[in-house]
Protein backbone atom coordinates (compact mmCIF):
# COMPACT_ATOMS: atom_id res chain seq x y z
CA UNK A 1 0.00 0.00 0.00
CA UNK A 2 1.90 3.33 -0.91
CA UNK A 3 5.39 3.49 -2.55
CA UNK A 4 5.86 6.68 -1.40
CA UNK A 5 7.49 5.91 2.22
CA UNK A 6 9.88 3.39 1.01
CA UNK A 7 11.37 5.78 -1.59
CA UNK A 8 11.66 8.28 0.88
CA UNK A 9 13.75 6.15 3.32
CA UNK A 10 15.10 5.03 0.31
CA UNK A 11 16.72 8.65 -0.87
CA UNK A 12 15.13 7.67 -3.48
CA UNK A 13 12.87 11.02 -3.46
CA UNK A 14 13.43 13.85 -0.93
CA UNK A 15 10.14 14.84 -0.88
CA UNK A 16 6.06 12.94 -0.62
CA UNK A 17 2.93 13.00 0.03
CA UNK A 18 0.98 9.99 1.86
CA UNK A 19 -1.99 8.98 4.15
CA UNK A 20 -0.26 10.13 7.50
CA UNK A 21 -1.81 6.91 8.62
CA UNK A 22 0.07 4.86 6.90
CA UNK A 23 3.10 6.43 6.44
CA UNK A 24 3.22 5.34 10.32
CA UNK A 25 2.42 1.93 9.67
CA UNK A 26 5.86 2.18 7.18
CA UNK A 27 8.10 4.26 10.39
CA UNK A 28 6.91 1.51 12.73
CA UNK A 29 6.99 -1.58 10.34
CA UNK A 30 3.70 -2.67 10.84
CA UNK A 31 0.72 -4.04 8.91
CA UNK A 32 1.28 -3.55 4.94
CA UNK A 33 4.52 -2.53 5.75
CA UNK A 34 6.02 -5.33 8.02
CA UNK A 35 7.93 -7.69 5.87
CA UNK A 36 9.46 -4.14 4.64
CA UNK A 37 10.49 -3.58 8.06
CA UNK A 38 10.55 0.09 9.98
CA UNK A 39 11.66 3.25 8.22
CA UNK A 40 12.73 5.14 10.86
CA UNK A 41 14.25 7.85 8.75
CA UNK A 42 10.82 9.17 7.74
CA UNK A 43 9.90 12.68 9.24
CA UNK A 44 6.53 14.79 8.52
CA UNK A 45 6.62 17.91 7.18
CA UNK A 46 3.05 18.99 7.51
CA UNK A 47 -0.35 17.51 8.14
CA UNK A 48 -3.49 18.78 6.01
CA UNK A 49 -6.91 17.67 5.56
CA UNK A 50 -8.33 15.35 2.86
CA UNK A 51 -11.64 14.09 3.76
CA UNK A 52 -12.64 10.65 2.85
CA UNK A 53 -14.32 7.37 4.36
CA UNK A 54 -14.70 3.79 3.96
CA UNK A 55 -17.49 3.08 1.86
CA UNK A 56 -19.53 -0.12 1.44
CA UNK A 57 -22.36 -0.40 -0.74
CA UNK A 58 -24.15 -3.60 -2.57
CA UNK A 59 -26.06 -3.12 -6.24
CA UNK A 60 -29.76 -3.03 -4.88
CA UNK A 61 -30.17 -5.90 -6.90
CA UNK A 62 -28.21 -8.32 -4.62
CA UNK A 63 -31.04 -7.82 -1.90
CA UNK A 64 -28.42 -7.18 0.37
CA UNK A 65 -28.70 -5.28 3.58
CA UNK A 66 -26.58 -6.46 5.67
CA UNK A 67 -23.11 -7.96 4.72
CA UNK A 68 -23.85 -10.98 7.04
CA UNK A 69 -26.37 -12.10 4.30
CA UNK A 70 -23.39 -12.59 2.46
CA UNK A 71 -22.28 -15.70 4.05
CA UNK A 72 -25.85 -16.72 5.34
CA UNK A 73 -26.38 -17.30 1.28
CA UNK A 74 -22.54 -17.88 0.83
CA UNK A 75 -23.29 -15.32 -2.30
CA UNK A 76 -21.34 -15.55 -4.94
CA UNK A 77 -20.16 -11.59 -5.01
CA UNK A 78 -18.22 -9.43 -7.55
CA UNK A 79 -16.30 -7.50 -5.56
CA UNK A 80 -15.01 -4.47 -6.53
CA UNK A 81 -11.91 -3.61 -4.05
CA UNK A 82 -12.02 -4.88 -0.66
CA UNK A 83 -8.77 -6.49 -0.42
CA UNK A 84 -6.40 -3.32 1.16
CA UNK A 85 -5.74 -3.36 4.97
CA UNK A 86 -8.71 -1.27 5.73
CA UNK A 87 -11.11 -3.71 4.92
CA UNK A 88 -10.10 -6.93 6.55
CA UNK A 89 -11.65 -6.37 10.01
CA UNK A 90 -14.61 -5.69 8.11
CA UNK A 91 -14.87 -8.78 6.41
CA UNK A 92 -14.12 -10.99 9.88
CA UNK A 93 -15.85 -9.13 11.62
CA UNK A 94 -18.79 -10.79 9.72
CA UNK A 95 -17.28 -14.19 9.43
CA UNK A 96 -16.28 -13.35 5.91
CA UNK A 97 -12.70 -13.61 3.73
CA UNK A 98 -11.34 -13.45 0.21
CA UNK A 99 -10.88 -17.48 0.39
CA UNK A 100 -14.30 -18.06 1.78
CA UNK A 101 -16.21 -15.85 -1.28
CA UNK A 102 -13.99 -16.92 -3.77
CA UNK A 103 -14.44 -20.63 -3.24
CA UNK A 104 -18.46 -19.60 -3.77
CA UNK A 105 -17.68 -18.35 -6.98
CA UNK A 106 -16.74 -15.04 -6.10
CA UNK A 107 -14.08 -12.74 -7.63
CA UNK A 108 -12.31 -9.51 -6.52
CA UNK A 109 -11.75 -7.08 -9.11
CA UNK A 110 -9.08 -4.27 -8.21
CA UNK A 111 -11.08 -0.70 -8.25
CA UNK A 112 -7.10 0.49 -10.42
CA UNK A 113 -5.25 -1.33 -11.81
CA UNK A 114 -1.70 -0.67 -13.75
CA UNK A 115 -2.26 -0.97 -18.13
CA UNK A 116 0.56 -1.95 -19.56
CA UNK A 117 3.20 0.85 -20.53
CA UNK A 118 0.80 3.23 -18.49
CA UNK A 119 0.06 4.46 -15.00
CA UNK A 120 -2.89 3.39 -13.23
CA UNK A 121 -6.42 3.21 -15.34
CA UNK A 122 -9.91 2.79 -14.10
CA UNK A 123 -11.23 -0.45 -15.15
CA UNK A 124 -14.44 -1.23 -16.39
CA UNK A 125 -16.72 -3.22 -14.23
CA UNK A 126 -18.18 0.06 -12.70
CA UNK A 127 -19.08 1.32 -15.73
CA UNK A 128 -20.24 -2.03 -17.39
CA UNK A 129 -21.88 -3.03 -13.89
CA UNK A 130 -19.70 -6.08 -13.39
CA UNK A 131 -19.87 -5.74 -9.77
CA UNK A 132 -22.02 -6.90 -6.88
CA UNK A 133 -20.13 -4.89 -4.11
CA UNK A 134 -17.94 -2.29 -3.65
CA UNK A 135 -15.33 -2.18 -1.00
CA UNK A 136 -12.94 1.41 -1.49
CA UNK A 137 -12.59 4.65 0.34
CA UNK A 138 -14.39 7.39 -1.14
CA UNK A 139 -14.09 11.06 -1.13
CA UNK A 140 -15.15 13.96 -3.18
CA UNK A 141 -13.21 13.36 -6.51
CA UNK A 142 -13.30 12.01 -9.55
CA UNK A 143 -9.47 10.22 -9.14
CA UNK A 144 -8.50 7.01 -10.82
CA UNK A 145 -8.78 5.64 -6.93
CA UNK A 146 -11.96 6.92 -6.66
CA UNK A 147 -13.83 7.61 -10.51
CA UNK A 148 -15.38 3.41 -9.23
CA UNK A 149 -17.93 5.08 -6.58
CA UNK A 150 -18.56 7.98 -8.67
CA UNK A 151 -19.32 5.98 -12.16
CA UNK A 152 -20.93 3.33 -10.36
CA UNK A 153 -23.45 5.78 -8.12
CA UNK A 154 -24.48 7.13 -11.16
CA UNK A 155 -24.93 4.32 -13.90
CA UNK A 156 -26.07 2.00 -10.92
CA UNK A 157 -28.92 2.01 -7.68
CA UNK A 158 -26.53 1.28 -5.00
CA UNK A 159 -27.35 0.66 -1.09
CA UNK A 160 -25.02 2.04 0.94
CA UNK A 161 -24.46 0.05 4.29
CA UNK A 162 -23.66 1.61 8.02
CA UNK A 163 -20.67 -0.17 9.65
CA UNK A 164 -21.66 -1.57 13.33
CA UNK A 165 -20.81 0.88 15.96
CA UNK A 166 -18.30 -1.68 18.18
CA UNK A 167 -16.76 -2.69 14.68
CA UNK A 168 -16.25 1.24 13.92
CA UNK A 169 -14.61 1.79 17.03
CA UNK A 170 -12.62 -1.10 17.29
CA UNK A 171 -10.95 -0.20 13.53
CA UNK A 172 -10.66 3.04 14.95
CA UNK A 173 -8.35 2.16 18.15
CA UNK A 174 -6.56 -0.37 15.80
CA UNK A 175 -5.84 1.89 12.61
CA UNK A 176 -4.72 4.48 15.41
CA UNK A 177 -4.18 8.34 14.83
CA UNK A 178 -6.12 9.37 11.79
CA UNK A 179 -8.91 7.05 11.92
CA UNK A 180 -12.03 8.37 13.48
CA UNK A 181 -15.83 7.48 13.65
CA UNK A 182 -17.96 9.37 11.70
CA UNK A 183 -20.92 9.43 8.20
CA UNK A 184 -20.92 9.71 4.73
CA UNK A 185 -21.97 13.07 4.22
CA UNK A 186 -25.75 13.04 2.65
CA UNK A 187 -25.44 12.82 -0.69
CA UNK A 188 -21.67 12.71 -1.17
CA UNK A 189 -22.72 10.60 -3.70
CA UNK A 190 -25.92 9.06 -5.48
CA UNK A 191 -27.28 6.28 -2.93
CA UNK A 192 -25.84 7.99 -0.03
CA UNK A 193 -29.88 9.10 1.18
CA UNK A 194 -28.75 9.37 4.89
CA UNK A 195 -25.59 9.41 6.72
CA UNK A 196 -23.82 6.30 6.82
CA UNK A 197 -22.18 5.32 9.92
CA UNK A 198 -18.27 3.94 8.62
CA UNK A 199 -14.36 5.13 9.58
CA UNK A 200 -13.51 8.82 8.56
CA UNK A 201 -9.67 9.34 7.30
CA UNK A 202 -9.42 13.06 7.25
CA UNK A 203 -5.25 12.95 7.37
CA UNK A 204 -2.89 13.52 4.64
CA UNK A 205 0.74 14.04 5.26
CA UNK A 206 3.69 15.51 3.53
CA UNK A 207 7.27 13.69 4.74
CA UNK A 208 10.75 13.72 3.93
CA UNK A 209 13.62 12.30 5.66
CA UNK A 210 15.88 12.74 9.24
CA UNK A 211 19.02 13.97 7.05
CA UNK A 212 16.99 17.13 5.09
CA UNK A 213 18.68 20.31 6.20
CA UNK A 214 16.72 22.63 8.48
CA UNK A 215 16.37 24.95 6.16
CA UNK A 216 14.44 22.84 3.98
CA UNK A 217 11.45 21.66 6.57
CA UNK A 218 11.24 25.84 7.34
CA UNK A 219 11.12 26.76 3.88
CA UNK A 220 8.39 23.68 3.18
CA UNK A 221 6.37 24.19 6.28
CA UNK A 222 6.49 28.32 5.50
CA UNK A 223 5.76 27.73 1.48
CA UNK A 224 2.62 25.38 2.43
CA UNK A 225 1.35 27.63 4.56
CA UNK A 226 1.67 31.03 2.66
CA UNK A 227 0.11 29.16 -0.45
CA UNK A 228 -2.70 27.61 1.31
CA UNK A 229 -5.26 28.93 -0.90
CA UNK A 230 -3.20 26.86 -3.94
CA UNK A 231 -5.20 23.87 -2.40
CA UNK A 232 -8.60 25.17 -3.41
CA UNK A 233 -7.96 24.75 -6.35
CA UNK A 234 -6.70 21.13 -7.01
CA UNK A 235 -9.86 18.73 -7.94
CA UNK A 236 -9.20 16.85 -4.42
CA UNK A 237 -10.66 18.36 -1.30
CA UNK A 238 -7.61 19.37 0.16
CA UNK A 239 -7.95 22.31 3.11
CA UNK A 240 -5.28 23.60 5.54
CA UNK A 241 -6.02 23.76 9.05
CA UNK A 242 -2.89 25.45 11.10
CA UNK A 243 -4.30 23.47 14.37
CA UNK A 244 -3.47 20.25 12.78
CA UNK A 245 -0.60 21.52 11.00
CA UNK A 246 1.57 20.44 12.83
CA UNK A 247 -0.33 17.88 14.64
CA UNK A 248 1.66 14.50 16.26
CA UNK A 249 0.97 11.66 13.61
CA UNK A 250 3.33 8.76 15.05
CA UNK A 251 6.02 9.98 12.78
CA UNK A 252 8.50 12.35 13.90
CA UNK A 253 7.97 16.25 13.05
CA UNK A 254 11.18 17.42 10.94
CA UNK A 255 13.05 20.54 13.26
CA UNK A 256 12.47 22.87 10.52
CA UNK A 257 9.17 22.66 10.08
CA UNK A 258 8.53 22.55 14.23
CA UNK A 259 10.92 25.71 14.37
CA UNK A 260 8.09 27.16 11.78
CA UNK A 261 5.36 26.14 13.21
CA UNK A 262 6.57 27.25 17.00
CA UNK A 263 7.38 30.36 15.61
CA UNK A 264 3.79 30.69 14.11
CA UNK A 265 2.09 29.97 17.53
CA UNK A 266 0.55 27.03 15.89
CA UNK A 267 -0.12 23.91 18.03
CA UNK A 268 2.07 21.17 17.75
CA UNK A 269 -0.38 19.00 20.53
CA UNK A 270 -3.41 16.90 19.30
CA UNK A 271 -6.46 18.70 18.83
CA UNK A 272 -10.05 17.76 19.49
CA UNK A 273 -11.44 15.21 17.79
CA UNK A 274 -13.95 17.23 16.46
CA UNK A 275 -11.98 19.11 14.20
CA UNK A 276 -11.69 16.23 12.16
CA UNK A 277 -15.56 15.82 12.71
Amino acid sequence: MGRCPGLVQAGQVDLGANQTMTTRWAYEGIKNYAAAGGMPRLRTLATIMMPAWLGIAVRWETGISDLAQIRERQYPLRVLGGTSEMFAPVLAHFGLSRELIESWGGVFQPAARRAPGSAFVAPPWARTGEFDLIMEPLYAANTIEACTWHEASILHNLRFLDLPEDLVAKMCADLGVGAYSCHIPFRLVRGVDRPVRTVYRPLQGFLTRDDAPEEFGYSFARALDNGRGLLRQTHIPFSYDERAVGMPVGVPLHPGAERYYRERGYPLSAPDDTLHV
